[in-house]
Order: C-alpha cells, then structure tokens, then sequence
C-alpha cells in the first residue's frame, strides 16, 4: 500500500475503440501536440484517417487510434492538473498506458502497435476462432467449469477475468459453441464478441512469436508512476518486470479484477477513464461498487458515471 492517494487512471483498449474518438482532445495544445507527433511518425494526419467511415473495419486505426486517443488525453489531464497514483489499460490499452507513465516512448509504440495490428492476420480468422463473453454471477467459476469440460487440445481458455460478473473466453467456434452449452447450463450467458481474434490464448502463439524481436527492441525506463500490466495484476514501477508482462501480453489472460484491486491498493480514491464511452469504469465499479468512477472524453470535464460514490476525488478543474 503506497502512502499516496488520489485519482487513478485507466485506459480501453479494443472495446472502446470509436472512429473520431481523438478529435474532442484536439482542441487542447497539448493533446494535439501528441497527435502531430504520431503524424510524423505514420506520414499521414492520423486524425482524419481515423475519423473517416471506411477506416472502421481496419485493426490498424482502431488499434492506433484508441492508444493515442489515451496517450493524449492522459497528458492533456496531467498538465490541467490530474495527479494520478497509478495508471493502467486494457489489452492494447496497456501499451497507452505505459507511454503515459513514460516507461516507454510514443513513437516506439505507435510503431509497435502499428506491426501487433498487421500480425493478428496471422491468428485464426473471427469466422473460425474468437473471444465471448460469460456474464452473471460466478462468471470465473463457470468459465473455467467450461474450459475443463470442452475437450479442445487446450485451444479453448479464459482469455479475461475482467469483474464479479464478466469473464471472456477465446477459442476456436466450435469449442466456443460447446462452451455455451455449459454457460447456459449454469443460468449464465454468453455473448460472442464480433471480429476479435482470439487474444490472450494459446492460438495467438504464433502472433507473440513474430511479435517477440519487436518487444525486445523497446528502450524502457522507470515509469514516474506505477503501471498495472494485464499480465499479472499487480502495480509496479520496475521496467523489467513491465518488460517480462508485455512478453506475456498475446498469450496470457488479462487480469482486469485483479488490476482493479490493485488501483486501490496503490492509493486510488477515484478511476479517471480515458475514452469516447464506459468500458473499463463500469468493470472497476463492479469490484469497487463505491469508488467514484467518471469519463474523460476531452479536454472540458470529467463526466461521473452511474456508480453511487461521493465527488470524485482529483478533478480537473475546468
């Protein structure tokens, strides 16, 4: 427990991806100085690639473009004054995360990003294999109750332990299928997840393996606050075990309930999310139902969500 208390951070990966979702940031100087930064870095104005229609389908702005929307807007808070005690993101809203807490440097990751996105053609297509969602009460259990009795070769895993109430499994469709049948079973549901890939599994072996020369490529620092990687839960300020987690990223289950207790742990009071809609928020409130939660979705305010709690403590001013 650190002795520091105050707002902590949080930052979407996939799921909250939303074409345009910068362009409220880039009315603040120092959000649009991030995003002109990452336009030299890709050759082109990345916010009205984003922004355009077409682009949608694309992993590679989507991807790109929820990282950057949360690098920006992390540095446009901590300029108006947000003073966060940890920060923590997402599945590729991890690698955001530690540009933010500058363990590692944008344009590393911006490139990073940029080839991870290219790679998942190398996973099994959302026709074949992907990700759904067990949601309701003992979700982990029966989650895991499904992986042990669909018989699989190991391809079907618990790829997230997200909240109480949501756990994500990945795997191949006709293992997701039989999945179901022991989900429903249990009074639960199970929502597939349209156009993941299966992340955070085994069947991404051979992504993380192309991956690997890239992660060992990245220049690291000490982070100036700690980060909470998907891997292991736990905050830490110490480059190497970062390092050793972002290893693990492809191929190992996000641990967001873990991660929200951790964020207590460390001093939080409060979780600032960084995004267009609630995604991690309403996940945080389920461990923490009375932690003030609200959203960041530009420069102007911090809009509280729908989870009873007092004022929420480190605000912007506006």
């Amino acid at each position: 427990m650190t002795a520091a208390r105050g707002p902590a951070v949080v930052l979407p990966g996939e799921d909250g991806s939303r074409p345009g979702m910068v362009d409220p940031w880039l009315a603040d100087p120092v959000a649009a100085a991030t995003v002109t930064e990452v336009d030299a870095v890709v050759g082109r104005d990345v916010a009205a690639w984003w922004r355009d229609p077409a682009t949608a389908p694309d992993p590679v702005a989507a991807h790109l473009e929820v990282v950057v929307t949360g690098v920006a807007g992390f540095r446009s808070l901590t300029a108006r004054g947000l003073h966060p005690v940890a920060v923590a993101g997402h599945g590729v809203g991890e690698f955001a995360a530690l540009v933010a807490a500058g363990a590692l440097e944008l344009d590393q990751v911006v490139e990073l990003v940029h080839w991870r996105a290219e790679l998942l053609c190398l996973a099994p297509r959302p026709s074949c294999a992907g990700q759904a969602a067990v949601l309701g009460p003992g979700a982990e259990g029966v989650a895991r109750a499904a992986v042990a009795q669909v018989d699989g070769d190991g391809q079907l895993c618990v790829a997230a332990v997200d909240a109480p109430q949501r756990t994500v499994l990945a795997g191949g469709r006709t293992e997701l299928a039989r999945a179901a049948e022991v989900v429903h079973a249990a009074g639960l549901e199970l929502v597939r997840l349209p156009g993941r890939a299966p992340c955070h599994g085994p069947l991404m072996a051979s992504v993380a393996e192309h991956l690997a020369t890239a992660l060992a490529d990245l220049d690291w620092s000490a982070p100036l606050v700690p980060v909470v990687p998907n891997a292991d839960g736990e905050a830490t300020r110490d480059p190497g075990r970062l390092r050793a987690a972002l290893r693990r990223h492809l191929t190992a289950p996000v641990l967001w309930e873990a991660t929200s207790r951790s964020l207590v742990d460390a001093g939080a009071t409060s979780v600032v999310e960084i995004g267009a809609t609630p995604v991690l928020g309403p996940l945080v409130a389920q461990v923490h139902p009375h932690l003030p939660v609200c959203l960041a979705s530009g420069p102007g305010a911090l809009v509280p969500t729908d989870v009873p709690g007092p004022a929420l403590a480190g605000s912007v001013p506006t």
